[in-house]
């Protein structure tokens, strides 16, 4: 059979089995085997398993459960709240001050827990209560809360960029550091579209009352003690990787370190909360490692049956050039993110768009940033924009997901402009990681 017959058969079934409703790593899994059998026999199953536990033994994959935990920890500690307040606080005097300071809080819990569902349902609970209070634009407010915590998928210590710097073979230092330009980028539109709007039309976001903003400065610089613990985190785990003192799987470890110390400070430490979050923590592995193990199968199916070498051939043979390629590719990443999971499209196209960018000459950290800003896109846009249902669960019940999704459009424009600059000019992502001490 053809590879091309083979391509067309194994895409058939895999839509087939996700509609049966089977979990997608189950569903790459179970077409995995089967086509190994029909095609090449039992023996050769023992070749995926050998891909398998290649992959499962590499050490960077300590620093998802690490950083699973310290999110976890982070969530239960009351460090949100008071990150929120004291930026808020800074804040209050402008137009939208509530909502930048959702942004801002957005960035620094990004660059502390590094989850969106914990970013996102967290402030979901303490910001967007206080706009809504205060008479603010109700999609102004959705949006802000909901596109802010996406920036977790970009702003490091992401997952995602270390299962992207596991399969493409690069640095995951390096794409953590060269996430932090596009990501403040990212969060300097959202601010600045924020603010405009606010001073164009100041029915959107009403001032402060004077209490909140006639707050005495000493009392502002007091309250900077509130950033204190978020801002030694986010230096243990960011700051030793770019100085070269520690792997991302040792920050990692510091990190869980730091935001126990920050659970003690904050009173908040239990041995409750230490089990839940451990619980927590082996459940969201569990899922990854799962989605790995089933990607990685199918991937090594469709590798022996020679499909790396026709996607390659098929995509360098359209007559688009090197800028059309790298638009096609991201186009398929956003058009499969409607669908599909950040995890499930990294594990299945970055194999095999990987040749590719190889031999076209694309950075490969540039690249996993260009992947992560087009997982936002996912992350925020319908059908399935999982950020859109994280807010819901914890938004009032009048709020439906339509009027979410409604609120991100704006939003989402300004990240589509952002990924247009990172295309355009690759030193946003690439100039940060050229610094680092070796």
């Amino acid at each position: 059979m053809s590879i091309g017959w083979i391509t067309f058969f194994l895409v058939l079934l895999f839509i087939m089995v996700l509609l049966a409703g089977l979990p997608l790593a189950f569903s790459t899994g179970s077409v995995a085997v089967l086509f190994t059998l029909f095609l090449f026999g039992p023996d050769t199953l023992l070749l995926i398993v050998t891909r398998i536990f290649t992959m499962m033994n590499n050490f960077i994959l300590v620093a998802v459960p690490l950083f699973i935990f310290m999110a976890c920890i982070l969530e239960s500690s009351g460090v949100a709240e008071t990150l929120f307040r004291t930026v808020y606080v800074w804040s209050g005097r402008l137009r939208g001050g509530l909502a930048i300071a959702t942004v801002i809080a957005c960035v620094i819990m990004a660059a502390m827990v590094g989850i969106i569902g914990a970013e996102i349902t967290t402030l979901g609970m303490i910001a967007l209560p206080a706009m809504l209070k205060r008479g603010y634009d109700k999609r102004l407010a959705l949006g802000s809360v909901c596109c802010g915590g996406g920036l977790g998928t970009l702003i490091p210590p992401s997952v995602v960029f270390i299962m992207f710097g596991l399969v493409a073979g690069v640095s995951v230092g390096k794409l953590y550091i060269a996430g932090i330009l596009p990501g403040l980028l990212v969060a300097s539109l959202y601010s600045g579209y924020i603010l405009i709007r606010a001073y164009i039309n100041p029915s959107l976001a009403p001032e402060a009352p004077p209490e909140e903003r006639n707050i005495p400065f000493k009392t502002k610089v007091r309250m900077l003690r509130g950033l204190i613990l978020p801002g030694f985190i986010v230096v243990a785990v960011l700051g030793t990787i770019y100085l070269g003192i520690a792997t991302p799987t040792e920050a990692a470890a510091t990190g869980s370190v730091g935001a126990i110390i920050s659970a003690i400070v904050y009173r908040k430490l239990t041995w409750t909360m230490i089990k839940d979050a451990a619980i927590r923590t082996m459940k969201v592995t569990c899922m990854l490692i799962w989605l790995f193990f089933g990607a990685t199968a199918i991937i090594g199916f469709y590798t022996l049956a020679g499909g790396t070498d026709f996607v390659a051939k098929a995509l360098l043979g359209l007559p688009l050039g090197r800028i059309g390629i790298l638009v096609v590719m991201q186009l398929i990443w956003t058009i499969l993110g409607c669908f599909l999971d950040w995890i499930g499209i990294l594990l299945l196209t970055v194999p095999l768009f990987l040749p590719i960018m190889q031999d076209l000459e694309f950075d490969l950290v540039w690249m996993g940033v260009l992947y992560c800003l087009n997982m936002q896109i996912s992350y925020i846009s319908p059908p399935f924009g999982p950020g859109a249902f994280y807010l819901k669960a914890v938004t009032p019940d009048d709020i439906t997901i339509g009027e979410i999704f409604r609120s991100t459009i704006p939003f989402l424009l300004l990240l589509i402009a952002a990924i247009l600059l990172v295309n355009l000019f690759p030193q946003i992502a690439l100039w940060l990681p050229s610094t680092m001490i070796k």
